[in-house]
């Protein structure tokens, strides 16, 4: 069996990385810690970048890529259900912040949005919520069965236990899959405000069918 591989940006890391000289990790934790207290913890959400691109063809921002996951947003929550949106205020991106962040989300009007949706809630400058989303998925490891080499199912059982198993912190309960029909369409994980998986709010579950599910590829 194929070792597991980490998440696809490897260089996004080394972009955190460098954004560390400008934050230094202890001011970033300082962040996290310090951010605003309208929500309990995040989820990050990892679009299953082929299934997107079946119905999506002209989005050559991402589908041009041809990548497996890419990320869909890193969302604050309630633990009781929901989560801020749109709390505005914030300062506006800069390009060198949209740059940052195109390595896991290369379209620019993803990134836009997710900022002003989502992002304007974590009480982090736009520069600071980004390296937070980098620094999510450099933690996270992806399954081999999501290498992209050739199409193959999975239930939406072994989808879970196959990221629980290569990433040992995570349990079942800090998993939720979206589906669209027969083709898994996202992987959604819970993770605390300091970034370590946590269970997910009773409002976050798997919406697939069961039996099989169609893990398919851009190549």
């Amino acid at each position: 069996m194929k070792a597991a591989r980490e998440f696809y940006v490897s260089s996004a890391v080394a972009l955190m990385l460098a954004a560390a000289v400008v934050l230094p990790a202890h001011a970033l934790d300082e962040s996290l810690n310090a951010a605003g207290s309208g929500f309990d913890y995040y989820l990050l959400a990892l679009s299953w970048s082929p299934t997107f691109c079946a119905s999506h063809p002209a989005d050559r921002p991402e589908c041009g890529l041809r990548r497996g996951f890419v990320v869909h947003g890193l969302w604050p929550q309630y633990a009781g259900g929901g989560g801020p949106e749109h709390c505005g205020g914030a300062d506006a991106l800069d390009q060198d912040t949209i740059e940052l962040a195109k390595s896991p989300m290369p379209d620019e009007r993803l990134i836009r949005h997710e900022w002003v949706v989502h992002g304007t809630c974590s009480g982090l400058s736009p520069h600071d919520y980004f390296v937070t989303l980098i620094r999510a998925i450099g933690r996270l490891s992806i399954p081999s069965e999501f290498d992209g080499a050739a199409p193959h199912t999975m239930s939406a059982s072994q989808v879970v236990a196959a990221f629980t198993k290569i990433n040992p912190s995570m349990t079942r309960r800090s998993l939720a899959l979206r589906c669209r029909g027969p083709q898994l369409e996202e992987v959604r994980i819970c993770l605390s405000r300091d970034l370590q998986p946590q269970p997910c709010g009773r409002d976050i579950r798997s919406q697939c069918r069961s039996g099989p599910l169609r893990i398919s590829t851009s190549h």
